[in-house]
């Protein structure tokens, strides 16, 4: 379960590039909360922001998740941060702690590789990802660009894990929400690779695309209940 909810919470805030993005270089703000659902109740919060540009940003979030169940009794807590400038990927940090356990991932893009140290305990390992080995990273929203009807197939470099997976997103339905007293269109698609599949609704808000809802499954582990993450609250500045 902890796992199922460290990969469900690598939601993806990023903006991926100028393609969906602001078409000005206007400094922005933009904070959400979201509340996390599982196994039948409510068991966590994540409180993220993206500051900075369309080429250039910094995002953070916090989560927080416990569970207090009969059979399954557990709490973990994660910082994840990353920078984009050029509109390239280049710094990436996590740190997950589990019951005192802690695990961090760090990378940096050098060159044409990003270079990635997991960090367990005392152990550590050191993966190098071709930069042109990837599209897009688990932590960015290409299914933006869909088309009415689309499937597309597009690798990707999954940060946590470090490897490149062949990730597929499925075009669902164009929605539209009521946001900061404006209409903005939502993009509603399917993902789905060897880690794990779902259902995103994602938004350009500030200029970044904004996850606003997520339903999901590991396919990993022997226990991997559906989740659902749903923002709470969205600030602008």
């Amino acid at each position: 379960m902890a796992r199922t909810c460290c990969a469900l919470l690598v939601v993806c805030f990023l903006c991926c590039n100028n393609a969906f993005s602001a078409a000005n270089d206007e400094n922005r703000t933009v904070a959400v909360s979201y509340v996390v659902r599982s196994l039948g109740s409510d068991i966590g919060t994540v409180r993220a922001n993206t500051v900075g540009t369309a080429s250039d940003n910094d995002f953070h979030a916090d989560v927080n998740v416990i569970v207090r169940l009969w059979l399954l009794n557990f709490s973990f807590t994660s910082s994840e941060s990353a920078s984009i400038r050029g509109g390239k990927l280049v710094s990436y940090n996590k740190i997950i702690d589990t019951k005192g356990q802690r695990r961090e991932i760090t990378g940096k893009l050098n060159g044409d590789i990003f270079k990635i140290v997991i960090r367990n305990g005392d152990k550590e390992e050191r993966k190098n990802i071709p930069a042109t080995g990837y599209i897009t990273t688990n932590i960015e929203s290409p299914e933006m660009t869909l088309t009415p009807g689309e499937v597309r197939s597009v690798r990707i470099a999954d940060l946590e894990n470090a490897v490149i997976v062949d990730r597929e997103y499925r075009y669902v339905a164009e929605e539209h929400a009521e946001i900061d007293g404006r209409d903005i269109r939502v993009m509603v698609a399917d993902f789905a690779d060897k880690f794990g599949e779902g259902r995103r609704w994602t938004a350009i808000i500030g200029g970044f695309p904004i996850v606003l809802r997520q339903e999901g499954k590991e396919k990993t582990g022997l226990f991997n209940p559906s989740y659902k993450v749903r923002q709470t609250r969205i600030a602008l500045d």
